[in-house]
């Protein structure tokens, strides 16, 4: 009886502890997801104004529209981060930093806003490597109408919450066997003197009925 009473005792301070556990572990995920994404649109946003300002410029120093795209491109393309430049009818004029295995197309032009930046996340054709990419259509003052495309590796950013997810599963079980064997020892140490009653109770007999089981002092006089 008592070791079942026990068992019930650990097993609800597990259980509510296991439900807590989960929450967080959720709550920090979500979070911590939410700020690193946030972080890559807020680079992106920035990186395509960039190339906006870059290819004004470029512009305005006398270059053809498609001399200026190359020249913009040149400037910001990386291995972490690619940059495409389209004219007003969606044509590429130029771009750098692209993977060979992603695929760049664009969505219809009239979905592209003029005074926002559209987000995509796209995969490569034969990796599960992501990219973040942004879209902004703009119109230069005396020039012509350009599409310009930003786009963020993902891979680093997917480490960092592969790594997270299994630090995580690490932490919450181990955390709960901890949690097993202090409730146990605590419903032990609560029990201890209802097991020493029954003890005693069952050394009571016909032989000494004058006995009495010992009642704990609640209160100090």
């Amino acid at each position: 009886m008592i070791e079942t009473v026990r068992a019930r005792l650990t097993l609800w301070y597990v259980s509510v502890l296991a439900a807590a556990l989960v929450v967080v572990a959720v709550l920090i995920y979500v979070l911590f997801a939410r700020a690193m994404y946030a972080r890559v649109d807020e680079a992106v946003v920035a990186g395509v104004q960039i190339a906006i300002t870059s290819l004004a410029n470029d512009l305005q120093e006398g270059q053809d529209h498609a001399d200026a795209a190359r020249s913009t491109v040149s400037e910001l393309s990386s291995t972490r981060q690619m940059v495409a430049i389209y004219d007003g009818s969606g044509r590429m004029l130029a771009e750098g930093g692209r993977d060979n295995d992603l695929e760049l197309t664009l969505p219809a032009l009239s979905t592209i806003p003029e005074n926002d930046v559209l987000f995509q996340s796209v995969y490569e054709v034969d990796d599960d490597d992501r990219h973040r990419l942004g879209m902004r259509r703009v119109s230069l003052e005396g020039a012509a109408d350009y599409v310009v495309v930003l786009g963020s590796a993902m891979e680093t950013l997917d480490t960092e919450l592969a790594a997270l997810r299994r630090n995580l599963a690490y932490i919450v079980p181990i955390a709960l066997v901890g949690a097993g064997f202090g409730g146990w020892f605590l419903a032990r140490r609560s029990l201890s003197r209802v097991v020493s009653m029954a003890d005693r109770a069952r050394q009571i007999g016909g032989e000494n009925l004058s006995e009495r089981l010992p009642v704990a002092r609640l209160y100090q006089q």
